[in-house]
C-alpha cells in the first residue's frame, strides 16, 4: 500500500521542476522579445518594421530637367541620387500614368500629356533611410486638332496650330491664339450643311475664350449671328466643350467634341495636282504645285469658284516628332473669284458669297480614301466680319496626279488629254 505523504511530496516536486524548466526558457529567451533588437523589432539599427529616417549623408535624390511642356510634347525628367547608401536604393514613381520610371537612366519620360498641371514624385528608400522629391509639370493647350461631335445633327470641328503669343523666361508658353472652325450638318439624305461657325481665341492651360460668328439660314434668308463669349474647356478625356451664345438672340449652345480617332497623314503627302469641286458641277478646276494654290478655267463654259490661295504646311520636323496630324494645313492670301452659292440650296451656308481678296483659312485634308493618288480636302477660308457673308467652306478632289487621271477622273468627266493640259509641267 502507497504512502499517500510519498506521492504528494512527488507531485509537488515534478511542478516545481516544470515550473523551473519554464522560467529558465523564458530567461534564456528574454533577449529575443519586446524591445529588442531582433527580426521585427523596432531599434536604433534600423531593423526591418522600423520607421522611416532621412538622413542627407546616407541618401538623397533631386529631380531636374524642363517642367513645362507644350500640349503634344513628350516629357523628360532625370534623376540623380547621393549619400553612402545610393548604391542600395530603390526607386519607386507617383505621377501621370503616360510617364514612365526608367531605374536603368535614372529617368521618367512619356508621351504627351493633357493640359494641366501634374505632380511627379520620385522616392528613393535604402533600409530605413528615405528620400523623395517632387515638381510640377505645366502643360500648356494647344488644341489643335480635328473633333466630332454629335446629336441631332452631326458636328466637326477643325483647328490649327495655335501660335505662341506669351513666354515665360524658360520659354513655356503662358498664352496662345488660334482660329477655330466648327459646322454642323443635317443627318438626312441630302447631309448639307446648316451651320458654319468661326472664332478667334486665346487660349490659356486647359481653357479658351474668344469671339465668332456663325452663319445659318432662317426662314430660307442667310443670318449672321455675333458670338460675343465664346468659351472652350479641354476635358481630361481629350473632349473639348463649347459653350458661347448668340449677341443678337441671347440663344446659348454648348457642344462637346471628341478626338476624331481617324488616321494620320503625314505632313509630306505630295498635293500637287489637278483638283475638281466635289460641290457642284461647273466649278473651276484648281492647280496645286507646291505650296501654292491657282484656278485654272480649263473647258468649262461658266467660270465659278476660281481659287487661289499660299498654302504654310507646318514644320514637317515638328509634326513627325510629336506624331502630330499633318493634314490641317494653313492657307493665306486666298483669293476668291466669282463665287456666289448663296441661292442655291445646300450651299448658301456652306459656300454663300466667298468672293474677296485677302482671306486666311485652313486646307483640311480628308483622311478617309487617300488611295489610287485620289485626296479630298476642305478649304475653310474667312473674310472681313463686317461682310454679309464672313465665311465659306469649299470642298474639293484630285482629278489629275503625275500628268494622268485619277480614279475620280471619270466621275467629273475628266479626260486624260484634259490633265495633260491643265498639269504643271514636271
Amino acid at each position: 500500500m502507497s504512502n499517500p505523504l510519498a506521492t504528494l511530496r512527488g507531485v509537488l516536486g515534478l511542478r516545481a521542476a516544470l515550473v523551473g524548466g519554464l522560467l529558465s526558457a523564458f530567461l534564456l529567451t528574454g533577449a529575443c522579445g519586446v524591445g529588442s533588437s531582433g527580426e521585427g523589432a523596432a531599434s536604433d539599427e534600423g531593423g526591418v518594421g522600423s520607421d522611416p529616417v532621412t538622413d542627407t549623408e546616407q541618401l538623397t535624390i533631386a529631380l531636374s530637367g524642363e517642367t513645362k511642356y507644350r500640349a503634344d510634347e513628350g516629357v523628360s525628367l532625370n534623376y540623380a541620387l547621393g549619400g553612402s547608401a545610393a548604391g542600395s536604393a530603390t526607386i519607386t514613381y507617383e505621377g501621370p500614368i503616360e510617364l514612365e520610371l526608367d531605374s536603368a537612366a535614372a529617368t521618367v519620360t512619356g508621351d504627351a500629356l493633357l493640359p494641366g498641371i501634374y505632380d511627379v514624385k520620385v522616392t528613393a528608400t535604402s533600409g530605413n533611410v528615405i528620400a523623395e522629391d517632387e515638381v510640377q509639370l505645366y502643360i500648356d493647350a494647344n488644341f489643335g486638332g480635328r473633333y466630332g461631335g454629335g446629336g441631332e445633327s452631326e458636328f466637326a470641328l477643325t483647328m490649327g496650330r495655335s501660335i505662341p503669343e506669351i513666354d515665360d523666361a524658360t520659354g513655356f508658353v503662358l498664352s496662345r491664339t488660334g482660329t477655330l472652325f466648327w459646322q454642323s450638318q443635317e443627318t438626312d439624305t441630302t447631309a448639307f450643311i446648316n451651320l458654319l461657325c468661326v472664332a478667334d481665341v486665346a487660349v490659356s492651360g486647359d481653357e479658351a475664350s474668344g469671339t465668332g460668328q456663325c452663319k445659318t439660314l432662317v426662314d430660307d434668308a442667310l443670318q449672321v449671328y455675333t458670338i460675343p463669349d465664346l468659351v472652350v474647356t479641354y476635358k481630361e478625356t481629350g473632349e473639348l466643350s463649347l459653350a458661347y451664345s448668340y449677341e443678337e438672340t441671347g440663344t446659348g449652345f454648348d457642344v462637346d467634341f471628341s478626338v476624331a480617332g481617324e488616321a494620320y497623314v503625314s505632313p509630306d503627302l505630295d498635293l500637287s495636282g489637278v483638283y475638281r469641286s466635289s460641290l457642284l458641277d461647273g466649278l473651276d478646276y484648281l492647280v496645286i504645285e507646291q505650296n501654292e494654290v491657282s484656278a485654272e478655267a480649263g473647258d468649262t463654259e461658266v467660270r465659278r469658284c476660281g481659287v487661289g490661295a499660299t498654302l504654310t504646311p507646318y514644320d514637317t520636323a515638328l509634326i513627325t516628332a510629336t506624331e502630330g496630324d499633318g493634314s490641317i494645313i494653313p492657307a493665306e492670301e486666298i483669293i476668291i473669284d466669282n463665287c456666289d452659292l448663296s441661292g442655291q440650296d445646300g450651299y448658301a451656308v456652306a459656300v454663300g458669297d466667298a468672293t474677296g481678296s485677302g482671306q486666311t483659312g485652313l486646307l483640311l485634308i480628308l483622311q478617309g480614301g487617300i488611295s489610287d493618288s485620289v485626296i479630298r480636302f476642305d478649304l475653310y477660308a474667312r473674310r472681313s466680319p463686317d461682310l454679309p457673308d464672313p465665311l465659306s467652306k469649299l470642298r474639293f478632289v484630285r482629278v489629275c496626279y503625275e500628268g494622268l487621271p485619277t480614279s475620280q477622273a471619270q466621275i467629273y468627266d475628266v479626260t486624260e488629254a484634259d490633265c495633260e493640259s491643265l498639269s504643271p509641267s514636271t
